[in-house]
């Protein structure tokens, strides 16, 4: 069996990011509800928080939680795993040099 990776269409791309966005606001909103004092702006507290989910899982996993329903991951342009500089970038959106969206296809030969 061989492994192939393929680009993903669009939908699937914002899908992964909309999944995401939902368990990184629905777990920040929760974790700030808890919280009592309001010395920290929470739109910001929730846009450092999905960063931070973002960088947590790319750096573990190599892909968000959201990208694993669509069997996706991030690979560079020669379709291997990232470095620890492209995975901080991917964690702020930035996709440096032919970082991409691939999805996982297994071929049976």
């Amino acid at each position: 069996m061989s492994v192939k990776y393929i680009k993903p269409n669009y939908s699937n791309i914002v899908l992964a990011g909309l999944i995401d966005a939902i368990v990184a606001m629905i777990f920040f909103i929760t974790l700030f509800s808890m919280m009592t004092n309001n010395l920290i702006n929470p739109n910001l507290s929730i846009l450092l928080g999905f960063v931070f989910y973002r960088f947590i899982t790319i750096f573990l996993f190599d892909c968000t939680l959201g990208m694993k329903v669509f069997k996706m991951l991030f690979l560079n342009y020669d379709e291997e795993k990232l470095s620890i500089k492209e995975k901080l970038l991917a964690s702020f959106f930035i996709l440096y040099e032919g970082v991409d969206y691939y999805k996982e296809v297994r071929a049976y030969t």
